[in-house]
Formats: structure tokens, sequence, C-alpha cells
């Protein structure tokens, strides 16, 4: 299986591995900035770098996988154009900006016959895996409520970055850290909400001391609106 991503960040040391171990081979990067793309292959040992998009989805030698690592608003448009472009994709999660371009991209999967997967990395750690085991043989009865927590305590990832941004991210660290949600609907087989309760504040994204250690570094002049 050869593999072509989209995005040269971080993020993309991680796939990587994941990949390589799994016996994929990663042929190519691409990213809008193609001097990333260059020093990503470089430093990973990856064939070729694109600077354009088109030039990795509209290929038709070899990529027939596409994985996507950018910021949360191209998901849903990368994904579409990497499906009707015949290509199977897995992209990082949220899957979207809202449930309208999720539909959307679920849709234009079905319609093309391709593989449309999201990394809710989680379900495959082997204590994850092992509990839905579990769930699934019956022996734990039926889940009735579940309580889903997750606490970041390394602060803000960047201020003025697109994880601050609500028109790059779309939110805050419930559509960022979505995991343990993802996780506790997965192991009920997702079951239809019958209403949704939410709360929103913004008194931490004031507070530029609440930097947390990881992360991009801030950039000054950009509204910081999650």
């Amino acid at each position: 299986m050869k593999v072509g991503i989209i995005g040269a960040g971080g993020m993309l040391a991680y796939q990587l591995k994941g990949f390589r171990k799994a016996g994929a081979t990663v042929a190519a990067v691409a990213d809008l900035d193609l001097a990333a793309a260059q020093k990503a292959a470089q430093t990973h040992g990856i064939d070729e770098a694109l600077g354009s998009v088109e030039d990795l989805v509209g290929a038709e030698r070899y990529r027939c996988y596409v994985s996507i690592i950018v910021p949360n608003k191209f998901h849903a448009p990368l994904s579409i154009q990497a499906l009707k472009a015949g290509k199977h994709v897995f992209c990082e999660k949220p899957p979207a900006m809202n449930a309208k371009e999720v539909k959307e991209m679920i849709e234009v999967a079905e319609a093309s016959g391709k593989t449309l997967m999201f990394n809710f990395n989680n379900r495959a750690r082997p204590l994850c895996a092992a509990l839905k085991s579990e769930i699934d043989s019956g022996r734990m009865g039926e889940i009735r409520s579940s309580q889903a927590k997750w606490i970041r305590r390394r602060g803000i990832p960047g201020f003025g970055g697109w994880f601050t941004q609500k028109r790059l991210s779309g939110g805050g660290p419930l559509i960022d850290l979505l995991h343990m949600l993802d996780l506790a609907l997965y192991y009920m087989g997702y079951p239809e909400p019958n209403c949704v309760v939410a709360r929103t504040f913004d008194d931490l994204i004031q507070n530029k001391e609440f930097k947390g250690p990881w992360g991009i570094p801030d950039v000054k002049g950009v509204t910081n609106d999650v």
C-alpha cells in the first residue's frame, strides 16, 4: 500500500510511524508550503515532495490512499476532493467543522465506493480494544449511562495559531480533544441523541499566562476567539 500525505506539520511523524509499522509506504508529502514539504520529505525519507494538493490527489500512478493532516477547516474539502479523485481517505480528527460537512463527506464516500476513515486512534489502544470486546460479548450487560472526561493540563497550544481561531479550528477543547466522547459513544454503539446541552466560556483564552509547553508558537495580531 502506498500513501500520499497532505500536510507537512508535526503530526506527520506520528502517522508516518504508524503507516510504516503497518507495512505501508509513504510515497509523497504535499503542502502548500513547498519548502515545508521538502524538509519533511528529507527528514523522514519520503521520495517525493509536492507543493500542490492537486498534484497528489490527481495522480494515478500509485497514490491510492491519502492521509489528511491539516487544520480542521480543510478536512471536509480535501477529503471530498480526494474521494472524488478515486482515493481512499484517512483524515485527522475532528471529521469536520460541523455535522453538515460530515454528512456531505459520508455521501461522497458512499457514492465513490471508497473508504473514509477518521483518526479516532484511541479506539485502537489495546486497553480500549479489550474493553470493546468485553462489551460486545455481553458479559458487561447493557450500558445505561456513561461519563467521558479528559483533562488537558498543558494549557493553550499557542495563542494566535489555528487552534485558537474559530474559523480554522471550529471550536475549542471539545472539538479538538473529542476522543473520550467518541469512545463513550463507540462503546454504546453510537446511539442517536435526544438532545445536547452545552456551555462555552472564554476566560482561559483571554489569559496569556495560560500557555502550555506543547503546541505551536504564538502569532501576534491574530484574534483568539475559541
